[in-house]
């Protein structure tokens, strides 16, 4: 089940990437990451919803930074990132020693809450790992089952994951040129999530110009 599962979920990001960021999931997501998934995420949580691999940011110098895994639901962004001590510790120069700590230092200054696992204690103790996890995801999220886990399309979950990016009003533009999706269908997807609850208008009355996150989010921030 994991394997098949595993497959999808990589395949349908790949769909919606292109050239460095395609080919930091193909390359990026390897051993160590799969082993993650399987020995700790997936025995949690039996699905990768709202699970990103080898996601892409903004770097503050026009480039971009690389997370090994993004768990982007409201009101949170979680970084889980495998460290091998072969690759952080033994082959460190000055350079990428300064790079990891920029790297760090800017994502939480964006609000992500980045956590690390080594891959030793990951292969050796995947039982530590997943009780670490799970007591993170409890405290951030109060009951990390599945059952808490919003129905929604693969569009529909990543019309959120932008809305909790963005951090403010939206348009549909905005959500139309990231998905690769027409104007039309943007508007009609952003429609149906404000109906449901999982957006609100932001602006504009008989026509909606923006939207923010709605009234289903913020029962998450209670919890």
């Amino acid at each position: 089940m994991f394997e098949k599962q595993h497959e999808i979920w990589l395949g349908e990001q790949a769909k919606h990437r292109t050239g460095e960021s395609r080919r930091r999931l193909v390359e990026g997501h390897g051993e160590s990451e799969k082993l993650f998934a399987k020995e700790v995420w997936w025995p949690l949580k039996g699905n990768f919803d709202f699970l990103h691999a080898e996601y892409e940011l903004a770097n503050h110098r026009d480039g971009s930074f690389y997370l090994d895994f993004a768990y982007v639901r409201p009101p949170h962004l979680v970084d889980w990132e495998i460290d091998d001590f072969a690759t952080h510790g033994k082959h460190v120069n000055r350079r990428t020693f300064e790079y990891e700590r920029e790297r760090q230092n800017h994502l939480i200054l964006d609000g992500w809450k980045v956590f690390r696992i080594p891959l030793d204690m990951l292969k050796e103790r995947p039982q530590k790992c997943r009780q670490f996890v799970l007591q993170v995801m409890g405290k951030l999220y109060g009951d990390f089952g599945t059952a808490n886990e919003p129905a929604l399309t693969l569009n529909k979950r990543e019309i959120i994951r932008l809305a909790a990016r963005y951090q403010r009003p939206f348009t549909p533009e905005e959500i139309s040129v990231p998905l690769a999706i027409s104007l039309q269908y943007a508007r009609k997807l952003l429609h149906e999530l404000s109906d449901e609850g999982w957006l609100a208008a932001a602006s504009g009355t008989t026509r909606v110009r923006t939207y923010s996150l709605g009234g289903k989010a913020e029962l998450w921030k209670r919890k």
